[in-house]
């Protein structure tokens, strides 16, 4: 929720990157967690029970903490972002200890692929090469290779009992793609007061997360248990809250400004 508030009040080119390497690292979190199988704390240590049946190894909190507050920082280039980023990361990693659903082992390991995942994705910017090849692609383009990176997670995903690769999440992540790509990565057509873009912002959050509410659960009403059913729910939900959001306000924008420019 905090990525599309973000996507509308914050700035949606800064909030594409970040979703789309947050996600990423969120795939490789699942993957990792589900290929060592390290089981968590005993549960009597446990505040928090809401865990599931999910593994411990590497801590997805910490992993997420460092990718998002580590890359917002980043992109501001500022001391007290960099601060602030240390901060929250460090209480993120000390919160999932002492709600006793992670080790000290899970949280340094959620570090270390998290700058890792983080490292990664800011020299693939900042390299001429790589920046100005991705920048050629089409949207089309872009959409196969992320397909085909996602078949291909597939195929190697540690499938057993009650563990399935998460197929809603990526269809999200296509669903992010597709949406901002139609668009032509046109930014938000949002209010200039700031007080009035926090405040549409805000609504625009909440619609999010009725959406997010009905796409995820979705498939379960349909009485469908398709991975591929999952995985367009997730799209669709990454097409709205990228794309068709964005339209609605654009045109919304467009209406204004037609009414102010009438003749009375």
């Amino acid at each position: 929720m905090f990525l599309c508030f973000g996507y509308f009040a914050l700035g949606s080119k800064r909030f594409f990157h970040t979703a789309m390497l947050l996600m990423a690292a969120g795939l490789l979190n699942s993957w990792l967690k589900d290929f060592g199988q390290d089981p968590r704390p005993a549960a009597v240590y446990a505040l928090d029970g809401r865990v599931g049946d999910s593994y411990g190894w590497p801590s997805g909190h910490s992993q997420i903490a460092v990718v998002l507050w580590g890359y917002l920082a980043y992109t501001l280039r500022a001391k007290w972002a960099y601060t602030v980023a240390g901060l929250i990361i460090c209480l993120q990693g000390f919160s999932r200890m002492y709600l006793g659903v992670h080790d000290l082992g899970d949280v340094a390991a959620g570090f270390v692929f998290g700058v890792f995942c983080l490292a990664a994705y800011i020299a693939v910017e900042q390299n001429p090469k790589s920046s100005a090849h991705l920048g050629a692609l089409s949207g089309f383009q872009m959409l196969g290779i992320l397909l085909a990176l996602h078949l291909v997670y597939v195929i190697i995903y540690p499938v057993h009992v009650g563990h399935e690769a998460p197929y809603w999440f990526m269809g999200a992540m296509s669903g992010w793609l597709i949406g901002r790509y139609a668009r032509g990565h046109e930014e938000v057509s949002m209010p200039e007061i700031f007080v009035w873009r926090a405040l549409t912002a805000t609504l625009l959050t909440g619609v999010s997360f009725v959406l997010l509410a009905v796409f995820s659960r979705l498939p379960g009403y349909l009485g469908e248990d398709d991975p591929w059913v999952h995985y367009g729910c997730g799209a669709m939900f990454g097409i709205v809250i990228t794309g068709l959001l964005p339209l609605l306000l654009a045109q919304a924008d467009q209406l204004s400004d037609k009414k102010a420019v009438e003749p009375s």
